[in-house]
């Protein structure tokens, strides 16, 4: 494949030129090197004799019926093998984002919804995407809110969501406040749990102040009854763990309640009805990716899931 030095150009050295070339070295013939690429044997010849003729020099010569490179085939063989490896990675790259199959998500969540729906979806989420590397931060509302603000997250899960002008807030199931309690507990045997059965019973309680520890205490004065917590916490995880100990009867949302840590647990409705909303947030202002849509359809069929199960077993 000697070159015509008189027709040498300077024009760009063009990439198929390159996968020719490259297929050749590999190969040690065009027939070889085309079935490689799946084109004819001749549009390989033409490739790199245009490659031979632009750079001004053979790339190969001719050793019992086959291509064999020169030592300067050799060095450009070498400088682009890195390149088409990196192509080759783009390439998987863009595959995996249009599979949604590799890449990140990054979720924020109460700690309620982390230890309950959260948890149930990523499970699902990851058996289906193994190759999704997921960063599940747990804040505190206020703390939730500046997570999707800055883009540290790019998804949240939370109970009582409040309206923001920069955050999109979508109501993906209705639930409402139940009682946990141990099974040795002296209300265990009862179908519901009112405020009026509780007097006399140590209560757990949700931190007065908060949303949630809110509607506990107006669902006390709704049904005129004292409210006598004799312990509260911030967290309902926290007001299950008491319970379980032995401490008292805990009044959390549904979804905390049935988290499997606490299945050992009774679960009893609690009236009356105290609602709490489960919201999925994100970013008025940036769309979700490939990724985070595909988690929260995940988060909505399990939610709906486990809401018929809640029904069932209440």
């Amino acid at each position: 494949m000697a070159p015509d030095r008189n027709t040498t150009q300077e024009s760009p050295m063009k990439l198929r030129q390159l996968e020719a070339f490259r297929a050749v070295v590999r190969n040690g013939t065009t027939a070889a090197a085309a079935h490689e690429l799946g084109v004819s044997q001749p549009n390989v010849s033409n490739l790199v004799r245009h490659m031979e003729d632009q750079i001004g020099f053979e790339l190969f010569s001719r050793r019992s019926g086959r291509l064999v490179p020169t030592a300067e085939a050799e060095r450009i063989y070498q400088d682009i093998e890195p390149v088409f490896s990196m192509l080759k990675g783009v390439e998987q790259r863009i595959k995996d984002l249009r599979d949604s199959s590799a890449g990140s998500l990054r979720i924020v969540a109460t700690p309620s919804m982390a230890s309950s729906i959260v948890g149930h979806s990523l499970k699902r989420f990851l058996d289906k995407w193994p190759r999704i590397k997921v960063t599940l931060d747990i804040r505190r509302m206020e703390n939730l809110i500046e997570q999707i603000q800055t883009r540290q997250s790019e998804i949240g899960v939370a109970l009582s969501f409040e309206e923001h002008p920069s955050i999109h807030t979508e109501a993906i199931h209705e639930g409402t406040f139940v009682a946990v309690l141990a099974k040795t507990h002296p209300l265990a045997s009862e179908p519901v749990i009112t405020p009026r059965l509780l007097q006399g019973h140590r209560v757990i309680s949700l931190e007065r102040g908060t949303p949630l520890g809110s509607k506990i205490a107006r669902a006390f004065k709704a049904s005129q009854e004292h409210y006598d917590w004799s312990l509260e916490t911030r967290y309902g995880y926290t007001a299950c763990s008491m319970a379980g100990m032995g401490i008292g009867v805990a009044l959390v949302d549904e979804y905390i309640a049935r988290a499997t840590e606490f299945a050992h647990l009774k679960c009893r409705p609690f009236k009356p009805a105290v609602p709490v909303v489960a919201y999925m947030v994100y970013s008025r202002e940036t769309p979700l990716s490939r990724i985070a849509q595909n988690y929260s359809r995940i988060v909505r069929d399990v939610i709906a899931e486990r809401a018929v199960a809640f029904g069932a077993s209440s």
